[in-house]
This record gives structure tokens, sequence and C-alpha cells, in this order.
């Protein structure tokens, strides 16, 4: 059976509020980009203004539309758009807030195939995550909130920092967002690019630096990061976590481990 980039990947692109330009360039860029036979789209309308709305519903299939008229924040529509519909089956999810934007790779007028993405394919034969690469570090209680997660792998945070691709635009496995669950029910708006980093590195996930052509939370300026903070924010994912008082007393109550016997020990 012949697979095709449009069996590969899906795009995601999230849109908020009354940002019509900025939605428009996403959009566009994408469309100028990247042929539509080789993709497929779904489209996230979190509290957006009647003119995004309707600038949308003119020409994105209905199918391709998830839409909140109140802001439910950015991974909640995130968690609808991949678990709470029908299920993505192309082997890579790609992701993009509306300040993120591709260019410089417009497509010729008869383009049989896809440049961009067939660059990224490419990548994604030796990764399972692309994006732009950041280090920071921790915030409150984030280091004990990671030894708490199922997907701890025993990989201490102490002394080292969080390393993880920005979450403006990337590129994953979309195995992975099934077999951990990502994002996952309780991440809300902030934190949740640095958390999946950290999953990608506690489970030897092969996490690799992309940004080629594309202009990530860019916004208006088109330099990387610029783009200012819209809406709602919030402290990052796991910062305020506190250990349960069963996690507390298991602690407490955990036998001490007595050392081995060694010849080297002086009798008395």
């Amino acid at each position: 059976m012949l697979v095709t980039l449009k069996d590969k990947f899906t795009i995601c692109v999230l849109l908020y509020g009354d940002h019509t330009e900025l939605a428009d360039k996403c959009l566009r860029s994408i469309a100028e980009t990247i042929r539509v036979e080789d993709f497929q789209l779904r489209v996230g309308l979190n509290a957006v203004s009647d003119r995004t709305r309707n600038w949308v519903k003119s020409w994105i299939h209905p199918d391709c539309i998830w839409e909140s008229e109140e802001n439910i924040h950015k991974y909640p529509m995130m968690r609808a758009m991949i678990h709470e519909a029908r299920p993505v089956t192309t082997e890579y999810l790609m992701w993009f807030d509306d300040d993120s934007y591709l260019e410089g790779h417009k497509l010729e007028e008869d383009a049989s195939t896809s440049p961009w993405l067939l660059h990224v394919d490419s990548m994604m034969s030796t990764a399972d995550m692309l994006g732009s690469i950041y280090v920071k570090g921790w915030e409150g209680n984030q280091a004990e909130f990671v030894k708490a997660q199922p997907w701890y792998a025993g990989k201490e945070p102490a002394g080292r920092r969080l390393k993880f691709a920005t979450g403006g635009w990337w590129t994953i496995r979309t195995e992975l967002l099934y077999k951990y669950d990502y994002p996952w029910p309780d991440l809300d708006h902030c934190g949740g690019d640095t958390m999946l980093g950290e999953l990608c590195h506690q489970q030897d996930l092969r996490l690799r630096h992309f940004s080629t052509g594309v202009k990530i939370n860019a916004g208006h300026s088109g330099v990387e990061s610029e783009a200012p903070r819209r809406g709602f924010t919030q402290k990052p994912y796991g910062s305020d976590f506190v250990k349960s008082a069963a996690d507390k007393l298991h602690a407490a109550t955990t036998p001490l481990t007595l050392p081995k016997k060694s010849s080297n020990i002086i009798r008395l």
C-alpha cells in the first residue's frame, strides 16, 4: 500500500480571540507552503470573534473545525481536537499556535509535492518530536511533580534544567500522544511544553531541534518567541504541586534499608 504525506500528517491550528490578521497569516502560510492533498487539517476556534469565525468558515470545511464560544484555554482545546473527537490516524501530528506561521517555502503553482513537508518527514524519520529547543530552570515544585507522574523513569530532576520544544509549533509521533494521554486532562494553559519535554527526557524519546521555515510565536514582528502573550495566563504546570497526605504518610513509614554487611566493618 502506498503511504502518502496525507497519511502521515495532521496539522492542528489553534486560533484565539479577535486576531483575524494572525489567523489569516498562519493558515494562509500553511496553504501556500503545503499542498492540500498532503495533509489533514484541524482548526480550533477558542473564543474567537465573529470576524475571525466568519473568515475561517468561509473557506475551511466544517468537519475540520472545533469551536468553543468560551475561552477554555489552550490544552483543553488541544485535548478536544486530539482525544475527544474522531481519532487522529496519521503517523505525525503538527501543532501551530496562531502566532506561528511558515515563511520562505511557497509552493510553485504546478507543484506535485510539498518540499518543506518532505523535509519535516525526513527529520521525523530519526526523531520522536521536533521543535525549537529551549532550556529553562524548574519553577516552584515542578521537580516533585515530575517524580509523582506515571511517566517518571527515575531520572533525578535536581542539578539540571528542563529541555523542551517551545509550544508555539512542534511535530510529534501521534502514537505518543495516545500512549501518554497528552495533553493530560488536568493540563490547562501554561507549562505543557516544558513537561512534555521532561516526559521525552524521562522516556528516552528523541527530541530534535527543527525550526527551518517556521516563525514560532513570532506574531507580527517575525522574531521567534517575541509575540506578546494574549488573554489568560497562570503559573506553569506542576509548579504548585503539593504531595498528598497519603504520599507523605508513605514516605514517613517506609522502613529504613540497612547497609549490607562488609568485611571492612570494624567490630569491637
